[in-house]
């Protein structure tokens, strides 16, 4: 009885993943909101040329797979490794040094203030409103005290997170499905057009890789499958956690994690499922409690200024904005928070996203979240161009990168990457999800979709989950490969 519920469970899985992928795939094919991010109308001819070329590739790719298979399989690990991270270092740097850009916005707070806390002990006023970014404050507060609080030395510390994830999703990809997927993801991971685009930007849409690859590399072992011992579910459940306390959409994660050690854990180990979710609130309360013991916040005035979790549920459902960040939404919160009390804040959020939801209607539901789901996931820029147009060093050089002829070829690049590797998640389908990791790379992208649906919503904030994105598709036309170790039980 009980092999019959969990057959089902991974079905139900597969079947919405299965109408998740054809729906994103299908919005890619006839939606691509890369030259939107710029305020830019793209060519008529733009869509078009670009799926053409994308679908193209794709039976190229899947046609002569067993060639490339026998390609990636012939290149010597240590070799391919050391030249193509080598590779990506070099482009990183590139892109520092010619696309360079002074911190504004959220980043701009997260690095002035994390070299504040470094010379002065003191930390800005925009961590009383938005403490959910303070761990990354801390981590750049120790690079800087360690070394110098200067961009650089941030951005450096960017670069190797990103090339150390670059490496980890080789390691992962090759222990789960053979040293040629492991290879063809590394290749595809250096020339992913955010991770060296994001460089420049000291935030934690890239830092945030790290908190998902390095928990899989613990839990994947050499063979491929998921390990059951208590000591590594624990390791893997802590970085979880802090990756949760970094950016609150990886909760995704932890709960991905949990259904997985549920649906893969045998007898009275499923009761694993409740590790990842006690970790994670022990992880948080003690981090929590730090912060207001060492006195890096004031809780009274932290819970007098932060923005209740509603917020970003009512400036999810902005009809204007599409559920994009909206500076009224923020003026609207911060002047409730100024005459009334938190709870009653919360209850007038619930209110306002009662009356956005009934004034839409049916009809406008549909509309205004297909046109929300176009904009975070039909973007193959992932919004790094509008991040390096904002106050950029060299301005002569963002201009000649998105100037009309070499604005087209890079906005091409973009879209035609992305949908190569959606068309990829597309092959990824036959898979069927009987493997931990396959089943942890589909419950999270279904739960990252769900997530965006109700949260305030933007192209980026996908980087996070860019990875799994990137392993599964590259599966989907090499195949498993090595699939002794692909079985998906738990050794």
């Amino acid at each position: 009885m009980s092999s019959r519920i969990f057959h089902f469970l991974h079905r139900f899985i597969y079947y919405i993943f299965f109408g998740l992928i054809l729906f994103l795939v299908g919005l890619n094919i006839f939606m691509s909101r890369g030259y939107s991010t710029l305020s830019v109308e793209p060519p008529a001819y733009f869509n078009p040329i670009t799926l053409v070329i994308a679908v193209l590739l794709t039976l190229l790719v899947f046609r002569f797979r067993r060639y490339l298979t026998g390609f990636f399989g012939k290149i010597p690990p240590l070799y391919g490794v050391i030249v193509l991270l080598g590779g990506s270092l070099i482009l990183q740097l590139l892109t520092i040094k010619q696309l360079n850009v002074h911190p504004t916005w959220d980043f701009g707070a997260i690095v002035d203030s994390a070299k504040l806390f470094v010379e002065k002990g003191e930390i800005g006023d925009y961590f009383t409103i938005y403490p959910n970014n303070i761990l990354l404050v801390c981590i750049l507060a120790v690079i800087g005290k360690l070394t110098t609080p200067a961009l650089l030395i941030f951005q450096l510390f960017n670069v190797m997170v990103i090339t150390i994830s670059q490496y980890l999703i080789f390691r992962i990809a090759s222990k789960v499905a053979g040293k040629a997927v492991g290879m063809a993801s590394l290749l595809v991971s250096i020339l992913f057009f955010p991770y060296f685009f994001y460089a420049p930007v000291v935030y934690t849409d890239t830092i945030s890789l790290i908190f998902l690859l390095l928990p899989l590399q613990i839990l994947i072992n050499k063979e491929g499958k998921f390990r059951e011992n208590l000591l590594a579910i624990m390791a893997a459940s802590i970085i979880f956690a802090f990756g949760m306390l970094l950016k609150g959409s990886l909760i995704i994660f932890t709960i991905a994690f949990a259904i997985v050690l549920f649906l893969y854990m045998k007898k009275w180990k499923k009761l694993y499922v409740f590790i990842p979710f006690i970790v994670l609130l022990v992880v948080k309360t003690l981090f929590t409690s730090g912060i207001y013991q060492f006195g890096l916040l004031d809780k009274e005035i932290v819970e007098k200024r932060s923005m209740p979790v509603t917020h970003w549920m009512v400036m999810g459902q902005n009809k204007d904005r599409f559920g994009k960040y909206a500076q009224t939404d923020v003026d609207f919160t911060t002047n409730l928070l100024k005459e009334h009390p938190r709870e009653e804040v919360t209850e007038a959020h619930l209110n306002e996203l009662k009356n956005r939801l009934a004034d839409k209607g049916l009809a406008g539901n549909i509309a205004f979240n297909i046109e929300k789901i176009g904009h975070t996931w039909t973007d193959g820029t992932y919004y790094t161009l509008n991040k390096l147009r904002r106050y950029p060093v060299h301005p002569e050089n963002f201009q000649r990168l998105t100037d009309y002829k070499s604005g087209h070829v890079v906005q091409g690049y973009a879209r035609v990457q992305h949908l190569l590797l959606f068309f990829g998640l597309l092959l990824a389908l036959r898979f069927k999800g009987n493997h931990p990791f396959i089943s942890f790379a589909t419950l999270s992208i279904i739960g990252f979709f769900l997530f965006f649906i109700l949260w305030e919503t933007r192209s980026r904030y996908l980087v996070s989950l860019t990875p799994l994105i990137i392993m599964l598709s590259c599966m989907g036309y090499l195949g498993r490969g090595a699939e002794q170790g692909t079985k998906g039980k738990v050794n």
